[in-house]
């Protein structure tokens, strides 16, 4: 199968308030050190809860299985980044990195500007502003080392994702950055 979801949400419409599965899943999405097409994960949906409610579980949920798995441990070299989780998780605003890297306006942006930034990075896209935007986040993400949440994704990203009550252009969505990777994506439903 490709995804929990919908059965998962089967169980909040049944009156459920807090449901989670791991397991198997297959995307036919192509292969890369990040992305394989077969791997396990974990899915959850939680009636009555937002974005944030979504980042606390989260960091709890890391502080707990490494509490567990690795008492006493908080520090870890990580694909060559010392990734510490004592310290409290890093908030990463999706426009204003985006601004500071490569001077662009994300939620506002021009295709030529945003070539301009691909042509100076040395990256290659193809020939739309969602997917531009996306090269040029992942070639500055691989220097993240976190614990970081990301947070204000431009809409036209994550067009079926709850927009923010204060900015229409920005959807209530996070991912967890760990040692230059994304390893999980939340959203207010």
């Amino acid at each position: 199968r490709i995804s929990q979801e919908l059965y998962l949400k089967r169980l909040i419409g049944g009156g459920f308030e807090k449901v989670y599965e791991i397991g198997p899943r297959f995307r036919n999405e192509g292969l890369s050190d990040e992305h394989l097409p077969e791997h396990i994960a974990m899915e959850f949906y939680w009636a009555y809860a937002d974005w944030q409610d979504g980042i606390k579980f989260i960091k709890d949920l890391y502080k707990y299985i490494i509490s567990y798995v690795y008492p006493g441990k908080k520090l870890f070299k990580i694909r060559g980044f010392d990734v510490d989780f004592s310290k409290d998780w890093e908030t990463i605003d999706f426009g204003e990195i985006m601004q500071n890297k490569y001077g662009v306006d994300v939620y506002n942006p021009s295709l030529n500007e945003l070539k301009k930034a691909l042509s100076k990075a040395g990256l290659t896209a193809e020939n739309n502003i969602p997917r531009t935007v996306d090269v040029l986040w992942k070639n500055l993400r691989k220097d993240i080392g976190g614990p970081a949440f990301l947070i204000n994704h431009p809409k036209y990203l994550s067009p079926l994702q709850k927009p923010s009550p204060q900015n229409s252009n920005v959807v209530e969505r996070f991912q967890p950055i760990i040692a230059g990777s994304e390893l999980g994506n939340g959203w207010s439903e």
